[in-house]
Formats: C-alpha cells, structure tokens, sequence
C-alpha cells in the first residue's frame, strides 16, 4: 500500500495455479484454510471484531484524501455476505485532528491474528471512480523493526483510473536502509468494478507469488530481493484491508466524482 521511490521490476507468468482452494504455488494440496471472513453479519453490523479491527486516522502518508473511521458507514455486511468499505463525502476531524472532506474505513487483524508463510486470498469487487485506491495488504508484525525493513506484501491495489490493471508488490529495505520494491502487474478482460474477482498472493521462505482468479501472474524470489537488500518475509505478517482516496497511486480524484465509492467484498481466507 505505501508507495515509495525504489526499483520496480515486473515479473509476468504463464503459469496456471489450481482453484483458489488449498494449494501451493506448485499445486501441491499442502496448505489449510487457518482463517476466514464470510462477512455474513447482519445488514448494518460493523466488521467481527473478533477478526478485524477498525483503524482511526488521516493517513497522510502517501497524501491521501482520506480520514478513516469505526463508524460502520464506513464498513459495514449488508446482511447478504458481503462487507461494503464506503468512501464518503463527509468533512470534519479525524481521529488524530487532521481534517478530512471524505471518510473510509481501514480493516488490520494487528492484534488479533498473523501468519508466516501463507497464502491470503480476497474475492472482491472493486470501486469504479477514478482516485479510488483499494488495497489488501500485509506488514510484518515486529514492533521493534520499522517499515520498510519489517517488510510489507500488497496482495492487490489498484486504481480506479485504470479499472483493469492489477498489481501486487513486495516492498522491504535496500542495504542501505532505504525503501525499495519489486512489482507484478496484469490485465483484466473486463473492468474490475464490474464483477467479483479473486486476488491471492502465497509466500514462502524462497518466493512471494501472485494470482488473478486462480492464475499465476508474477512471482518475485529471494534471490531478486537479496540482490537490493535484506529479506523481510521470515517473520509472521497480519492482514490489512483498506479502501484510500487519491494518493500517490489513486491519483487526483476529481471534484466531480460522486459518492459513495464502494469497494465490496465477498471473503477473505488465508492458507497456511
């Protein structure tokens, strides 16, 4: 999700992967479903907070537009099994006391539940506006260590300028402390606000690989991570699921863009 000035290097595949059950990149049924999210609250619940909780601030960061909230406009099921993050038009103060003209919501298992070495799926429909910038994400859990050498794994983000393009990116520190990341990308058939599709990425201690509807579409290993710097990703990570506003890759978002922008989600299930 945080995008910094690094090295970014496409990795494209051919390779098909089994069904978005328990598989491995190889295929191989070695890994089981350890958790998941059916959203099947009833219409108006906030997310479990047995499994998530909800995050409170202006994230300026990468100079998003956002303040995210706990109010379950924001993140909501709707009694169908489906979460709804809504991106709102409603300007005040954040929780930090930046102010903001929209709210969303922002959704981390940092706390609750981390995994070493899995594999994180999402079935989701992404927002159609441009300057929407969804992501699902997962940071190193180790208080202790600072981004980026705690290591970061994106799963899936995407813009909503550029409604077919998926990305996936592993970010981790070059050897002289500085921010640096790897990418893979691909293309839908079809705008990715138009229907559910499945994003999955599944690491282990050689590799980080990316699938799209059960399809591999990149991999970075570590050999390539180590040629930059350290390897982050032998320690547990948990989960974050957030839908940004503009940003260094939602981009502007335009006066005329109309509200809610919604990003709809169907599950989430992590292998390991």
């Amino acid at each position: 999700m945080r995008r910094r000035a690094g090295a970014a290097v496409a990795a494209l595949c051919l390779a098909v992967a089994g069904p978005s059950a328990c598989s491995n990149a190889s295929g191989e049924p070695e890994r089981r479903l350890v958790w998941s999210d059916d959203f099947d609250g009833a219409n108006g619940d906030p997310p479990d907070p047995a499994r998530w909780r909800l995050e409170q601030f202006a994230d300026a960061t990468d100079a998003e537009k956002q303040c995210y909230t706990d109010n379950p406009e924001n993140a909501h099921t709707d009694g169908h099994g489906y979460l709804v993050i809504s991106a709102l038009e409603q300007a005040g103060n954040c929780a930090d006391g930046w102010y903001r003209f929209v709210t969303s919501a922002r959704l981390t298992t940092k706390g609750l539940e981390s995994w070493q070495h899995a594999r994180f799926e999402i079935r989701a429909k992404m927002p159609g506006g441009a300057g929407t910038w969804p992501a699902f994400w997962a940071l190193g859990e180790d208080d202790d260590v600072e981004w980026p050498a705690v290591g970061e794994i994106d799963v899936m983000e995407y813009a909503g300028r550029d409604n077919t393009h998926v990305i996936g990116t592993v970010h981790a520190a070059d050897h002289d402390g500085d921010p640096f990341f790897l990418q893979a990308d691909t293309r839908s058939d079809s705008l990715l606000s138009a229907d559910m599709h499945t994003y999955a990425a599944e690491w282990d201690q050689d590799k980080v690989v990316w699938y799209f509807d059960g399809e591999e579409y990149g991999r970075v290993t570590r050999t390539e991570v180590e040629q930059h710097g350290s390897w982050p990703f032998d320690r547990s990570f948990y989960l974050i699921l957030n839908l940004a506003m503009g940003g260094v890759l939602g981009g502007e978002v335009p006066a005329s863009l109309t509200y809610p922008q919604e990003l709809v989600v169907d599950w989430v299930r992590v292998y390991a």
